[in-house]
């Protein structure tokens, strides 16, 4: 990895330290709300967490603050281009390259609720036991597709990330640098919280879907 500047080095330790003490501090009082599932009342049955989908709730808690911190910026933005006149070089920049880190690591969060698109006009009249077999297969899918991207993707994200590519604008943040590795990172957590659902779910008995849930 070629030399860092100072700034940059300051500016990842200080991300790096800002992230942790959010972590110990506040993630741990959002964990509660994130666990529970999209359409669970708080009077519902709290479903049992593992240490993989804790992982995958801490993430999603930082995810949350990243959202309100580009908002902030973007009205920052907006006043000091609109009222000012000044407009600044690293806002937009910013706001796409965090985009992008929620854009990848949301999904985990959608993974772990079971929140994405389904199609359960069959699913729900099937048994219980043909339906543990079409989420196996389901798994397998997901799993196979995560794995062929992350080792295909890896040797071109570690090279990014090595020569520390930036992203040759004038702000010229290192995007490609930290967002190629970041890709790797996330499919490949994703086949975890894959595997993991299919075990938590596999004794859980038949579940009917109410299309009116989808509506709420």
């Amino acid at each position: 990895m070629p030399d860092l500047e100072a700034s940059t080095i300051t500016w990842i330790i200080g991300l790096t330290l800002v992230t942790a003490l959010y972590l110990i501090f506040i993630s741990p009082h959002l964990i509660p709300m994130l666990s529970r599932t999209i359409h669970q009342t708080a009077e519902d049955e709290v479903r049992k967490i593992t240490i993989i989908d804790k992982i995958t709730l801490y993430m999603a808690s930082v995810l949350m603050f990243v959202v309100a911190f580009i908002m902030l910026i973007m009205f920052y933005e907006v006043v000091m281009r609109y009222l000012f006149s000044k407009p600044t070089l690293w806002v937009e920049e910013l706001s796409r390259w965090l985009g992008g880190v929620i854009f990848l690591l949301s999904g985990l969060y959608a993974m772990q609720q079971r929140s994405h698109i389904r199609v359960v006009i069959i699913y729900d009249m099937l048994s219980r036991p043909v339906q543990r077999i079409f989420d196996l297969i389901a798994a397998a899918c997901v799993v196979m597709f995560c794995y062929a991207t992350a080792t295909g993707y890896f040797k071109n994200a570690m090279t990014k990330l090595t020569t520390w590519e930036l992203y040759g604008s004038a702000w010229n943040p290192p995007i490609p640098a930290t967002m190629k590795p970041l890709i790797v990172i996330a499919v490949t957590w994703m086949a975890v919280q894959t595997i993991n659902n299919l075990i938590m779910d596999w004794s859980k008995p038949k579940e009917l879907h109410d299309p009116a849930d989808d509506l709420k």
